[in-house]
């Protein structure tokens, strides 16, 4: 029953991680977002807190019975070394700029066939350090919770399939 549970705790570190670090990397090139800003806040909050955390619960899987005594101690060290190096990795990256969310200042279109796919004007917020780039992104909703996003420009749309909106939202910037 023990072992059980064990690789329970394993598998699901070894897939918890793998959305994490996928998130951290290659999750950060692809063109889905968040629709909600504050689960976004959250989602990666609990990344960067769980990340570190992950790395030392693949010990359930990692160290083995089997393993000499030597091994063992090197797989302990090496792992809570990974997980102290991923803390001050990921405590490097909440203070780098250019971490932050795209806000939307106005919904410029929307579909006449479907109003929740939307073009809209947006803004890079950096949280302290104030606003970055600007863009004009077309927006579709992908599995409830996320946009698939692309960056369109609004003179080459048709548009007969877009009825003109210009819904200026509550963000005001400086």
């Amino acid at each position: 029953m023990k072992q059980i549970i064990f690789k329970i705790i394993f598998l699901t570190t070894v897939v918890s991680l793998f959305i994490c670090i996928w998130t951290l990397t290659i999750g950060q090139s692809v063109n889905y977002e968040f629709q909600d800003s504050y689960l976004a806040s959250e989602f990666y909050y609990y990344v960067f807190l769980w990340t570190p955390v992950l790395i030392l619960l693949t010990l359930f899987g990692t160290v083995k019975k089997s393993h000499s005594n030597f091994t063992k101690t090197i797989v302990i060290i090496a792992t809570i070394l990974s997980s102290i190096a991923s803390f001050f990795i990921l405590l490097k990256y909440i203070f780098m700029i250019g971490f932050g969310a795209w806000i939307t200042l106005n919904i410029k279109y929307e579909d006449k066939s479907n109003p929740k796919h939307q073009i809209r004007e947006q803004i890079f917020d950096i949280g302290a350090l104030g606003y970055g780039d600007t863009r004009v992104a077309e927006v579709k909703p992908f599995a409830f919770l996320f946009w698939k996003v692309n960056e369109i420009d609004t003179n080459t749309i048709d548009k007969m399939k877009w009825k003109l909106i210009n819904k200026d939202l509550d963000i005001k910037t400086p």
